[in-house]
């Protein structure tokens, strides 16, 4: 990462006295962290910076900007509303995808490439069917109708597909492989087939389960964003141009769940494809244009906190060798087998096996924090008396029928607890579990990325791309 981060800050110089607006571009590349506000990329970029003294490649992109994000149903949107509007130019409700407000068909910028005579590609970290990469091919009412949404997917003809597996892929004796099949695309399954695609084909990459493991579970994952990127690139090649949609999904999850850690990860993830497409444009650098941008901000993350005032130490986060995601399976096996045997130094003594892994900046736990993390246990092992304080519940994102279900049902108040313990150490802070109505930012660079400047709303990306793509 360090040498292409150095050869987009030289390009900067070059930029500072050039203007791209004038150049059409032949190859496009439109990367989309869910749930990547300007906050969670700052704090990636702090985190490279005190571990590795490194940053993240996109935050030295020359054009810069902000787009407003709000939904018809309300000022705070959802992925499929926020995709429709990036995609398709026009606002719609919440679950909506690819749809109006009366539920008629939008056409996204994905079928213009594609009439256009370029290739299209869809990649993504969360299951190909899922909201964001879903408003590039399919139109539904409802971003659950996933049998349906997937179904869309083969009629599509886009040439390059890449992510989790189908949520639902069989319904009703409908498959939607016999659809891939029938209309000419070849299913990829192993990562060790990514680099013997076949070219000038239609293909549809599928890891083995609906979302790709995290970047902190599995760092060498062979079907990170980044192999799926590189494969794709080489895939759609070809002289009438592509254009490709990458998705960062996961990002979005782990700010769902409050993982600083691991939301980090992921935007490195993000950043590790981008400079896929960065080599890509170094050689074809009139005719290539990169954007990088957020459909929403997730956890309203701030890079302060009350505990710490004026004070950060956002390296410390580097402790935490696992996500929620993976932890919540560790900590209800735990529960589930040992019952009332599974007390809390057990429950101390797992989680320090987690977050206790830089002997240089050790994560120790002070008398309030083990206050803090008795109060999730008893929480998730007797919550009866507890459960009752609706402060108390939310504390944990937990539902309203929490007190009938089963205590490894409830392990996701422990693993929240601790991530915000070493999260607050480090200097950050989280305000919700939800989405945030706030501007999220655009970078650009390459032809026609002028454009990307300034303050627009998020159908603009669809219509500068249009633009640049008559």
């Amino acid at each position: 990462m360090k040498k292409l981060c150095l050869f987009v800050a030289a390009f900067l110089v070059f930029a500072s006295g050039y203007s791209q607006t004038e150049k059409k571009p032949k190859y496009v590349f439109l990367f989309i962290g869910d749930g990547m506000g300007l906050a969670q990329t700052q704090l990636a970029d702090a985190y490279l910076r005190a571990t590795e003294g490194d940053s993240l490649n996109f935050m030295y992109f020359p054009n810069k900007a902000y787009q407003t994000t709000y939904s018809l149903s309300s000022y705070i949107t959802c992925s499929a509303a926020s995709g429709t509007a990036m995609a398709c130019g026009q606002k719609t409700f919440a679950e909506y995808i690819a749809v109006d407000k009366n539920k008629k068909p939008l056409k996204s910028i994905a079928y213009d490439a594609k009439e256009r005579g370029m290739k299209v590609g869809i990649l993504t970290t969360v299951s190909i069917d899922h909201a964001t990469p879903s408003v590039f091919y399919a139109h539904n009412e409802s971003r659950h109708n996933y049998h349906e949404i997937a179904m869309d997917l083969p009629k599509s003809g886009f040439d390059y597909f890449a992510g989790g597996m189908f949520v639902k892929p069989q319904q009703d004796g409908e498959s939607v492989f016999s659809a891939l099949k029938n209309n000419g695309y070849t299913i990829v399954t192993s990562s060790d087939s990514l680099t013997l695609l076949p070219k000038n084909k239609k293909v549809c990459v599928l890891a083995p389960n609906t979302r790709i493991d995290y970047r902190i579970d599995n760092p060498k994952n062979p079907f990170a964003l980044s192999a799926l990127t590189e494969a794709a690139i080489k895939n759609l090649d070809n002289p009438n141009g592509f254009f490709m949609m990458v998705e960062g999904g996961q990002v979005d999850w782990a700010c769902h769940s409050n993982d600083a850690a691991t939301a980090i990860q992921e935007v490195i993830d993000l950043s590790n494809a981008i400079e896929k497409a960065l080599a890509f444009y170094k050689e074809h650098s009139d005719e290539t244009l990169i954007i990088v941008t957020a459909d929403h901000e997730t956890g309203g993350l701030a890079l302060g906190s009350q505990l710490c005032p004026y004070y950060s130490n956002i390296g410390l986060l580097k402790n935490q060798k696992i996500s929620h995601a993976e932890l919540e399976r560790i900590l209800r096996q735990a529960v589930e087998t040992q019952g009332k045997a599974f007390t809390f130094d057990n429950c101390l003594a797992l989680m320090s096996k987690y977050y206790d892994g830089d002997a240089k900046n050790p994560f120790t736990l002070n008398a309030y924090d083990s206050v803090q993390l008795k109060k999730a246990y008893d929480f998730v092992m007797t919550p009866d008396k507890i459960i009752a304080n609706e402060d108390v519940r939310l504390m944990y994102d937990a539902s309203v029928g929490a007190a009938t279900y089963a205590p490894q049902d409830r392990c996701m108040a422990l693993i929240i607890t601790m991530n915000k313990l070493i999260a607050s150490k480090a200097g950050v802070a989280w305000t919700t579990f939800a989405h945030t109505g706030i501007q999220v930012p655009v970078s650009a660079i390459g032809a026609g990325s002028d454009l990307f400047r300034g303050v627009f709303d998020n159908t603009d990306i669809n219509h500068k791309l249009k633009e640049l793509l008559k």
